[in-house]
């Protein structure tokens, strides 16, 4: 057994030598250089932001950027995050009460509804989601008015988010004109955005 060590103590020794005494003998490889032919590329560059987009419109978006088949490459990014509020009533026992009590609501002249069909508020009754919370306690008091159903606002916040599209040549950005014309809320422009 110690003569079995030994050898492998001595051939690791030997083979560490022979390593390092190659290592010693290679020159460096001297990088060519052409200083003219070094090109800087500036930090940023002409881009074409569109957007605002919540999470449920991005696929449709994703999808009409794959057709458009862009040469060069565009990114995903966050916007901003916007506040919004929704009126609704508290869940009721089954579809069929909430069903009878829109038709209450609706003889009163609300009009605007939809019924949730899952989660926590499973049978609630969504009267409608505002960007301003004067309009949905308006909303909220004149049901209370002239309903006895306990209504509530909710408050949440969705994050918004746009594209950088790094194609700015004219026939790409008319192909992308277009596409404000399939998602009338969305707004395009052209920016200057930092380089990939």
């Amino acid at each position: 057994m110690k003569k079995i060590f030994s050898l492998f103590l001595v051939a690791n020794i030997l083979f560490a030598g022979v390593m390092n005494f190659q290592s010693h003998q290679q020159k460096p490889a001297l990088l060519m250089v052409d200083p003219e032919k070094i090109i800087l590329l500036r930090s940023s560059m002409d881009c074409i932001i569109w957007g605002d987009f919540t999470e449920a419109d991005l696929p449709r978006a994703d999808a009409a950027l794959v057709q458009l088949k862009l040469p060069r490459s565009h990114k995903q990014v966050f916007s901003k995050t916007i506040t919004r509020y929704r009126v609704y009533t508290a869940p009721f026992g089954n579809r069929q009460a909430a069903e009878r009590e829109i038709n209450k609501l609706r003889n009163l002249g609300f009009i605007s509804h939809r019924v949730s069909e899952t989660g926590e508020r499973l049978n609630a009754i969504f009267f409608g989601e505002f960007e301003n919370r004067a309009i949905a306690e308006r909303l909220l008091r004149q049901l209370k008015e002239k309903s006895e159903v306990s209504a509530m606002i909710h408050q949440h916040k969705i994050e918004l988010r746009k594209y950088l599209i790094f194609d700015t040549e004219p026939q790409i950005a008319e192909a992308l004109s277009h596409l404000t014309d399939q998602f009338p809320d969305s707004n395009m422009e052209q920016l200057t955005c930092e380089r990939l």
